[in-house]
């Protein structure tokens, strides 16, 4: 009996508003309502009953939206740390040495744009909007800061790795123009139609009016970043092309130079020769580091420009989506993830800012081979 109870309250429980909607049929039933009308109502019951359920399955979704906080906080932490190790150390190009393309550091960046790659999920509030695309503008920061750690790599483990990461973009991409499509992204009007009616007779109110703006700003942005991120996975195979090419160029070259090393120190070495030795191997001697040759490359220089960008358009989103709401909403969080959101947001928009820093560096102050 007790079980019993305890089955009823979870099934109210879960089942709230379609117990509630099977009361009003049953109070239909003993009244002078049309069969007719009582069937038809009676079609909606299966619609209400999914209802109850995609709430139910909803609930973790905010504990999910921490999740992605998190792992987003330690792919900027580990950005942040490369920054001042390279300040610190006064290596502007900024060594990757605790963010680097790895197994371990793919699965975090997967978690971190859980946002953009959920088709299913709708995200109508302004807040909603913004987190999603920021988590573009996320992926496209990360990417810039990644790309020097290439040069360390070997060819097996840099296919691995190119391989991987170029499946994590293009599903990502896929997934936003498939949101864009339906109108997950752009939080497309379901009277899209009315809306357009309006406009062409000039009788559109001001919420109307935002709502097309909206739907422009967000979707125009989005596929902005979906350029921006094809742009650097491009940029990635080049310079992966480049570095194994480089290798196989330098490694015979390597060779005889430490052939003609070794019968040197044989001879007395003046302070003239040593000078012309360090000179011509002077990017050796400053850095130490197959990572600086990276950095020293156009394509690393080209995505400082496309991170730059990033922020700059990231700005826009966020104030947008902060201070344009005539009625002061644009704070609601109305997605499954709840308020989750907007840790989200910030955690990212945070990690735009600081993960700009270094290859804007690496783009106007290291100088091009």
């Amino acid at each position: 009996m007790t079980k019993d109870y305890h089955n009823l309250t979870n099934e109210k429980a879960i089942f709230n508003k379609t117990i509630v909607y099977q009361n009003l049929m049953d109070q239909l039933l003993h009244t002078n309502t049309s069969n007719g009308t009582i069937t038809e109502l009676k079609k909606y019951e299966e619609s209400i009953l999914k209802l109850d359920l995609e709430n139910k399955y909803a609930e973790p979704m905010p504990t999910i939206g921490v999740y992605i906080a998190v792992a987003s906080l330690c792919c900027m932490l580990a950005m942040v740390a490369d920054l001042f190790h390279g300040l610190r150390r006064k290596k502007l190009w900024f060594p990757c040495k605790y963010f680097s393309v790895n197994a371990f550091s793919l699965a975090v960046i997967a978690v971190a744009m859980k946002l953009p790659v959920d088709l299913s999920g709708n995200m109508p509030g302004d807040v909603d909007q913004a987190a999603k695309l920021g988590s573009l503008a996320f992926m496209g920061t990360m990417m810039a800061n990644l790309l020097p750690c290439l040069a360390t790599m070997g060819s097996t483990e840099l296919l691995t790795n190119i391989t991987a990461l170029g499946v994590l973009v293009i599903t990502l991409v896929v997934n936003v123009c498939i949101q864009i499509d339906t109108g997950v992204v752009g939080k497309v009007p379901t009277n899209l139609d009315y809306i357009s009616t309006q406009l062409m007779s000039n009788n559109l109110n001001p919420e109307q009016l935002k709502v097309i703006f909206d739907c422009l700003v967000y979707t125009t942005v989005a596929a902005i970043y979906v350029a921006m991120l094809l742009l650097l996975l491009i940029i990635y195979v080049c310079s992966s092309l480049a570095i194994l090419r480089s290798k196989d160029i330098i490694e015979p070259k390597y060779e005889q130079a430490h052939k003609a090393a070794i019968i040197s120190t044989e001879e007395l070495l003046t302070v003239e020769k040593l000078h012309q030795h360090v000179s011509n191997h002077w990017i050796m001697a400053g850095s130490s580091s197959p990572q600086f040759i990276q950095a020293c490359s156009e394509t690393t220089a080209a995505s400082g420009v496309i991170c730059a960008l990033t922020l700059i358009f990231h700005t826009f989103i966020k104030s947008w989506a902060i201070f344009t709401d005539p009625k002061g909403d644009s704070r609601n969080y109305d997605s499954d993830y709840k308020k989750s959101t907007l840790a989200i947001l910030i955690v990212q928009f945070v990690g735009v800012i600081l993960g700009t820093i270094a290859p804007v560096i690496r783009c106007f102050c290291i100088p091009k081979l």
